[in-house]
């Protein structure tokens, strides 16, 4: 249990925040705005296929499956966005990222569910707080829409998972 317990704290911490709006509240530049959300995406996406593959509950299999479909077409709406605003989405994670979802990677059995929902509780809040800022805040264009449109979904997957959390 020992060993459980650290696994979990050391992932939760593993999870900082990455995503946060800037120290002074500015509004995010669209590239900006484009790489911290695209490396938000792919990260839920990647988490979602390793917990298609390592989940155990019900629950978490099928929010990983939600979390496939309406990201996918999250970030095609986005990519296309950004396209049209001229900046580009990332293609691959950051350092922080790629520790994340080999956090998760080391992970399975009985570990597994846990840290893979609490780790898209704090993924789902920092996209929520990003998509705020930007859809309050940042400048017009072709990204704005979509990042008023995205908030409501994600906004409804933090709900889910922190009620799957709580359980």
């Amino acid at each position: 249990m020992r060993t459980l317990n650290a696994t979990l704290a050391a992932i939760v911490l593993c999870l900082a925040p990455f995503l946060a709006v800037s120290a002074r509240g500015e509004p995010l530049q669209p590239q900006e705005f484009a790489r911290r959300m695209s490396m938000s995406n792919l990260f839920e996406m990647e988490a979602a296929k390793l917990a298609r593959q390592r989940g155990k509950g019900r629950e978490v299999l099928e929010f990983a499956e939600r979390m496939l479909a309406d990201h996918a077409r999250a970030g095609k709406e986005l990519t296309e966005a950004a396209r049209k605003d001229g900046v580009e989405f990332s293609q691959s994670l950051d350092k922080a990222g790629e520790e994340k979802l080999a956090a998760l990677r080391a992970l399975s059995g009985a570990a597994f569910d846990p840290a893979y929902l609490s780790s898209q509780v704090t993924a789902h809040e920092d996209a929520l707080e990003l998509l705020k800022n930007y859809a309050e805040q940042g400048e017009a264009g072709a990204l704005k829409a979509p990042a008023e449109s995205t908030y409501p979904t994600v906004r409804t997957h933090l709900l889910q998972v922190q009620s799957m959390t709580s359980q």
